[in-house]
């Protein structure tokens, strides 16, 4: 990954982004995915996330042709009601 060396676009903060390995959800047609030890730079301040490009479309191509080794992980949907 590249250096990330410019302010924050959600917090405006001037520290230095940090480098790390994260868990990434996405959901695409009615499914989610779950990715695991995927590189991003985080804010130290506010903690959003950037990724890399190439990374993001990589993942997409991911979600739509799973890999053979990609496994199913039980999840639960739950609809919370309507504030009032």
């Amino acid at each position: 990954m590249n250096k990330r060396q410019y302010p924050c676009e959600f917090c405006d903060t001037e520290k230095q982004q940090e480098e790390k390995v994260v868990t990434l959800t996405r959901h695409y047609k009615g499914r989610i995915y779950v990715f695991e030890n995927v590189p991003a730079f985080v804010c130290p301040n506010c903690g959003h996330r950037y990724y890399d490009g190439p990374l993001i479309l990589r993942l997409e191509e991911m979600m739509k042709q799973p890999p053979a080794d990609a496994r199913p992980v039980e999840a639960y949907a739950i609809t919370l009601p309507a504030p009032k």
